[in-house]
């Protein structure tokens, strides 16, 4: 029988006193891999077994040595996320930014799994918060996507943009996480009115999901209504595409402009009124909006309403004086 495998599998199931068995009486190759290229050390960083981490540290565990998927035993710590581990591997001269196959340091792996206490202990110990992965995602890009509001409070700074050239704030708002917005709105406002590569301001977004409850928060927080995109399009247009009558009153009371035209000249009563939404119609009329403009082609509110079948609608603008 192979003693390194038996050691390894030992290492690997939490056997600690058959590890310390084959560790007083010698003749093993305590750095040996297997087919995947891992060690003892790198299963017993991953399944959170500390006794174990700890005589093979000090019995001269390799604590650099990395896997076939360039993975080194930090990075298998970090699904555990045991501090101590990580302590003890740091000790031992592991490498805190190396990074895997992916371009993973074990700081985003920690977030990943959301591991918030291991990854602030990185953080502490002078992880590199700038190392961006394969997909060009860093540590605030983690930590965001996955609601870890210490960790996007000591990391947010409204100059952090991913790939696309969205915000840590644009982010959050996109998947819905109302604790790290606010969180977010505390420590950086810069970011409140801020763009990302398509022109997408956080309140855009939250119009565009039709998030009632995020456009609350942005606007409470002093978010621009009325700041477009390069089409012309503001928050109000996608609100009267998405129909939520709700979300239109808010930016409306918030002084967003009711007759606000995009590029094609298209008004949100006009849009409201192509979509259907009655509802929305009626509080661009509440709110008096002007049923007479036409968009680029010479078409107004009544023309796409009437043309589309949208009787309700139809009824509503001549009772509001459309011709």
């Amino acid at each position: 029988m192979d003693n390194n495998q038996t050691f390894l599998n030992a290492c690997r199931n939490g056997q600690k006193s058959i590890v310390q068995i084959f560790l007083k009486k010698g003749g093993i190759d305590i750095n040996k891999r297997d087919q995947e290229g891992n060690t003892a050390l790198y299963y017993a960083c991953q399944k959170g077994y500390r006794d174990i981490v700890a005589l093979l540290l000090d019995n001269d565990a390799d604590a650099s040595c990395i896997n076939n998927r360039s993975e080194s035993p930090l990075h298998a710590a970090a699904r555990s996320g045991n501090k101590e581990i990580l302590g003890k591997l740091l000790q031992k001269g592991a490498d805190i930014n190396v990074t895997d196959n992916e371009g993973r340091t074990p700081l985003i792996c920690l977030l990943d799994n959301k591991r918030t206490d291991a990854a602030l202990f990185l953080m502490d110990q002078g992880a590199d918060t700038e190392v961006a992965d394969a997909s060009g995602h860093k540590a605030i890009d983690y930590a965001t996507a996955h609601g870890l509001r210490e960790v996007v409070a000591r990391l947010s700074c409204g100059n952090d943009r991913d790939a696309r050239g969205n915000t840590p704030l644009h982010q959050a708002v996109y998947n819905g996480q109302g604790e790290i917005v606010r969180t977010l709105l505390l420590s950086d406002k810069s970011m409140l009115d801020s763009t990302n590569d398509g022109g997408e301001t956080p309140l855009i977004l939250a119009c565009m999901q039709g998030n009632l409850v995020m456009v609350n928060l942005l606007l409470g927080a002093g978010a621009d209504p009325g700041k477009a995109m390069l089409s012309g399009n503001a928050p109000i247009h996608y609100a009267a595409i998405s129909g939520n009558r709700f979300i239109g009153e808010a930016l409306l009371k918030a002084k967003a402009a009711v007759d606000a035209q995009n590029d094609n000249g298209e008004t949100p009563l006009i849009l409201a009124a192509k979509e259907g939404h009655n509802d929305f119609v009626s509080v661009l009329l509440e709110f008096h909006a002007n049923v007479s403009i036409s968009d680029n082609l010479q078409h107004t509110a009544l023309y796409y309403a009437g043309e589309r079948g949208f009787n309700e609608i139809v009824e509503k603008l001549l009772e509001n004086g459309a011709e």
